[in-house]
Parts: structure tokens; C-alpha cells; sequence
């Protein structure tokens, strides 16, 4: 490189510290979709070949929100029992969980209240969180309603969203909505007593 020490056009450091890094957490049982939502996101794509998180999953991109490029870290957990210590040491510096069950596997949506005990516990109780009923385009197979659904946030006072990382309707929404809530620092929401 031919430029002398401190010529660059902008500096540095202050160019890093400018960056917007945010840490969005996806959590649900096993099989639910995390991991295809989290790529429908970031790459526009979907995979019918199903193959378990082991352990945690990762996806980066950079999204615009209100004018600002956003640095997301979107973390998928393993919603596998055996993962818990891992998950448990994962929740630090999160700014947003997306909770996620599947609306044709009832199971899924009666662990919600352990996946919000469990991020309460280890320590992103203050991270703005939402509920997802993934897989709503397999509308001949779908158990869970979607008065059930917005019930069950309801009473937990989340948002709630309904999504098909399959085809991808409500995904951009439900993860943009997000992305704002976060920039835009709105009241967190609160897991517990009020």
C-alpha cells in the first residue's frame, strides 16, 4: 500500500465505534423453523431438507432500519433439552428474542411459557421479545389458531406475528419490526410480576 499512516479518508476507529450491532436471539422446540426463518431473512431462501440445530446456529446481515445500516447477529438455539447449558450461556447482550412455535404442532406452543421462563432466567428477561407462529402456509395441517396464538401473547403482553419461512410471508415484517423496536428503543418488554 502506498498511503502514509493516518491518510485514509475516514477515521477508523470512530468509524467502528459509529457501527449499530445488534444480537437477536431465536428460541422454540425443536423443529419449528428457527433456523429456516433466520435464513429466509438472510439469504431469501428456503430448504424443505430438515436437519437439526446442534448446539447454536448463526446468521449475520446488515439491514437497513430508519435510514441506518443495522450489523444483525441472529442466534439460533438448539431447541434440543441436551443444549440447555449451552443456550443458557448465549442469552448475555441480547437486544430481541423472537419466541417461536409451530401452528401444526401443538407441543410446541404449550412449551412457550418454559422458553419465556428460560430467557427470563439467563438473563435477557429485558430484551424485546415477540411471538412467532411459524408455518402457517400449511393451513390443512394447522392445530393452533391463531386466536390461540394471539391469546397466549396477549396475556404475556407480547407482539405477536404469523409467519411461512417456507414462502416467506411475514418474515421481513416480523424481523423489520423487530430491528426498529430496537433501534428505535421502545420499552422493552417485561417477563414476570407487573
Amino acid at each position: 500500500m502506498d498511503r502514509e499512516p493516518g491518510h485514509l479518508p475516514k477515521d477508523v476507529k470512530k468509524a467502528v465505534e459509529s457501527l449499530i450491532w445488534v444480537k437477536v436471539v431465536g428460541i422454540g422446540s425443536v423443529g419449528v423453523g428457527k433456523t429456516c426463518l433466520i435464513k429466509h431473512f438472510c439469504e431469501s431462501k428456503f430448504t424443505s431438507a430438515y436437519q437439526a440445530t446442534v448446539g447454536v446456529d448463526y446468521g449475520f446481515k446488515i439491514q437497513d432500519v430508519l435510514g441506518t445500516d443495522i450489523r444483525v447477529h441472529l442466534w439460533d438455539l438448539s431447541g434440543h433439552p441436551d443444549y440447555h447449558d449451552v443456550r443458557s450461556e448465549l442469552y448475555t447482550d441480547t437486544q430481541a428474542c423472537f419466541l417461536v412455535y409451530d401452528v401444526t404442532n401443538l407441543p410446541s406452543f404449550e412449551q412457550l411459557d418454559v422458553w419465556l421462563k428460560e430467557v427470563t432466567k439467563c438473563g435477557a428477561a429485558n430484551s424485546y421479545t415477540v411471538v412467532v407462529a411459524n408455518k402457517v402456509d400449511l393451513t390443512a395441517k394447522r392445530i393452533v389458531s391463531s386466536e390461540d396464538g394471539k391469546k397466549w401473547a396477549a396475556a404475556h403482553k407480547l407482539r405477536y406475528y404469523e409467519t411461512s419461512a417456507h414462502n416467506g410471508d411475514g418474515v421481513h415484517k416480523m424481523f423489520t419490526d423487530i430491528l426498529t423496536a430496537v433501534v428505535s428503543k421502545k420499552p422493552r418488554q417485561y417477563h414476570g410480576d407487573q
